[in-house]
């Protein structure tokens, strides 16, 4: 199914069966997917521009932080206050 098309599929689902958050369509995955496969570089920028005018500018935005949270997630693992959280965290007990 082309992308910008109004029908979403997930399987036997449409869009119209389930209530999926705006940034968790169908649309929004599989265009993140298509981003995320790219073989170079300038393949990205050429099908993030590509997208960006399917889709527009507010579904792109919701690709894109799609495809940064891995990189969100390893910097919030670094810092001082996530390992503090994980040692309070680890230090309490059950009672």
């Amino acid at each position: 199914m082309p992308l910008g098309k109004k029908q979403q599929r997930l399987g036997d689902l449409t869009k119209d069966d389930i209530n999926f958050p705006k940034h968790l369509t169908p649309e929004i995955i599989h265009s993140a997917l298509f981003v995320h496969n790219a073989n170079s570089k300038q393949e990205t920028m050429t099908r993030i521009d590509y997208l960006a005018k399917q889709i527009g500018e507010e579904a792109m935005s919701y690709v894109m932080s799609l495809l940064v949270l891995p990189t969100l997630m390893e910097m919030t693992r670094d810092t001082t206050e996530y390992k503090t959280f994980l040692d309070e965290r680890n230090s309490r007990t059950i009672n």
